[in-house]
This record gives C-alpha cells, sequence and structure tokens, in this order.
C-alpha cells in the first residue's frame, strides 16, 4: 500500500514539479524582473508579467522591482547574472557590441520578447516664448529642465537631443537654468509646481500622466526638430514615430522618436522561466491592453521580432512551438 501511495503521488504531482511531503521535485530559480522606477508604465507593465509567470509556475519565483531605466538596466543584468530586465533594443544592441555608452562587451545578453513602443514625450510650458526647443536654447534661456533618473530613456533622448544643439546640461546650469533628474511622480509634481518649465517622458501614448499634466497647467507637446531626429535615428537606430492629434487634450500631431522596449536576459537563466515568461506575455493580451493601453496596437507575433542580440533557448522554444520562428 505504501508504494501505491508513493506511485500516485509521484504520477500526479510530478507533472507540477512538486513531489509528496511539500518536497520540490525541480526547484525554480528565483529571479527578479528590473523595470523601470516606482510608478512608471514599465514598473505596472513588469508587475504585470511577473504575475501571469508565477500564475504558471510552483512557488512563485518571478519579482518585478524597480529599476534605473533603459541605459542602465543592461549593465545591471549582465554583471549580476540570472534575472530578467526591460530595456530598449538600440541599448541591448550597444551593450551587447560593447559601444558607448557602455564600457565592455556584454554578449551573454539574450532577447525574451518585443513588447510596445515608447515615444519621447517633450513636454513644453507656456510662456517660454517660442515653440521651437532649438529658439529656447539658442536665447541662452534660464529655463528649468525635469527628466528621468540617470540611465533611464528619457534622460538619455533629452541628453542626446540637447547635445545635437551644441548643448550640455552644464551649459544649462550656467545660463542659470537647471537640470532634475527624477523619477515619474517627482517629474509630475515638478511641472504641477511650477518647478519645471520642461518636462520629458519616454513613454507609451496615451500616457495618463501626460494627459493630466497638460489639464493641470498651460502647455504643449512640442515636436522635435528634423534634425534632431535624423541625429537620433543615424546615431541609435531609434525609429521615427508621430504623436497623432488628439491623442491628449488641444494637442496636434507631434513628431518625435519611438523605440520599442523588451524582455531581456542572460543565457544562464532557467530556460522554463524564460519559456513561461514568453508563454504568458503571448496568450495575455486582453488583460495586458488593461494595464496599458498601447497593447492594442501589439501583437504576440511581434515578440519574436529582435535585433543581433540572440534569442534566450527558452523564449526559442515558445516561438518555434507557436511557428513565429522556423
Amino acid at each position: 500500500m505504501r508504494w501505491l501511495r508513493v506511485l500516485a503521488c509521484t504520477l500526479l504531482l510530478a507533472p507540477a514539479g512538486w513531489a509528496c511531503g511539500g518536497a520540490q521535485a525541480h526547484r525554480v530559480q528565483r529571479v527578479n524582473l528590473i523595470t523601470g522606477s516606482t510608478g512608471s508604465s514599465w514598473y505596472s507593465i513588469g508587475s504585470a508579467i511577473a504575475e501571469r509567470t508565477n500564475a504558471l509556475l510552483p512557488g512563485y519565483p518571478v519579482t518585478a522591482v524597480p529599476g534605473a531605466g533603459g541605459v542602465s538596466n543592461p549593465a545591471r543584468v549582465a554583471r549580476m547574472p540570472g534575472d530578467l530586465g526591460l530595456s530598449f533594443s538600440p541599448f541591448l544592441r550597444a551593450a551587447y557590441r560593447g559601444e558607448p555608452p557602455y564600457p565592455q562587451a556584454y554578449p551573454e545578453l539574450r532577447h525574451v520578447a518585443t513588447l510596445i513602443e515608447n515615444r519621447f514625450h517633450l513636454l513644453m510650458a507656456e510662456g517660454l516664448g517660442s515653440r521651437e526647443l532649438g529658439d529656447v536654447l539658442a536665447r541662452r534661456a534660464a529655463v528649468r529642465m525635469s527628466t528621468g533618473p540617470p540611465g533611464s530613456g528619457e534622460e538619455f533622448l533629452l541628453r542626446e537631443t540637447l547635445a545635437y544643439f551644441g548643448v550640455s546640461y552644464d551649459d544649462i546650469r550656467a545660463w542659470g537654468g537647471r537640470v532634475d533628474l527624477l523619477g515619474t511622480g517627482e517629474r509630475a509634481d515638478s511641472w504641477r509646481d511650477r518647478h519645471a518649465d520642461i518636462v520629458t517622458f519616454s513613454i507609451n501614448e496615451p500616457a495618463p500622466v501626460v494627459s493630466e499634466l497638460l489639464t493641470t497647467r498651460a502647455g504643449h507637446l512640442w515636436s522635435l526638430p528634423k534634425g534632431a531626429i535624423d541625429h537620433l535615428v543615424a546615431r541609435w537606430g531609434i525609429r521615427p514615430a508621430v504623436i497623432d492629434e488628439g491623442v491628449y487634450p488641444q494637442q496636434g500631431e507631434t513628431a518625435t522618436v519611438g523605440v520599442p522596449f523588451v524582455v531581456f536576459t542572460t543565457e544562464d537563466v532557467d530556460a522554463e522561466i524564460v519559456y513561461a515568461m514568453t508563454r504568458a506575455i503571448a496568450e495575455s493580451r486582453e488583460y495586458l491592453e488593461t494595464v496599458h493601453a498601447g497593447f492594442r496596437r501589439w501583437t504576440p507575433e511581434m515578440m519574436a521580432e529582435h535585433d543581433e542580440l540572440p534569442l534566450h533557448s527558452g523564449a526559442a522554444r515558445y516561438y518555434r512551438e507557436r511557428g513565429w520562428l522556423p
């Protein structure tokens, strides 16, 4: 009888990864999913992905945690292998190659899934005397800027846009202005409290925080100059993009840049976890639409689109099962 009970337990519970008496037959490693700052869309999306992945695995092994952003996350994950993260595809390509801003190559990085596209939002207050960023900078105005923390997508894009005009943060400070590097919520507060004249976000539209800020203080989303867009495209492979008229209150069509963000990891992470996360994302589109409206324009087949970063074996396995890879 004892032998029969052991056999029955093995047959019933082994497929789920558990043995009788509460012992785990295959212990899945615990991992973090490194996202963006608390309150950001990345943190919300990452938390939703972790929740859906944990529903497919024993022991709830995935935890979404805040991260510094798209530029910093690749180096963080590569230097402390065993986790996953969110970043932008151009930064992952640069990290994989060892190109600036990364001091070394990280060939162990692996692509998991392409998600939705973030767009650069340049929110500028009324009263700056112009609707052209180049004009404001040419006057050496004492403008107050608020962008993301070091290593974030919005901070990188603002710095690169200013570089196109030959302007640095130190120049702005020398003119009597300021540049504050803040999280999403703090940036919003700086706009509401009139501590910032220009606020930037790298976010998918429609972004509730941008809609709310445009109703609390007079301002507009300003288009990036064509030259600045061309500079970002040529230097970083970032895509030209347009925020359509009417997406935000009393807002016309806005020229900007966009870049998809992706889930990535390193080659040593458990293939079962990566497979489960890939499956969870692909099979949760309707749920993800409730987390962020950007998923309404996204399809699961887009997940397999990747740059030169190799696919993780767990993700590739799922894509082949679905027929999205040969």
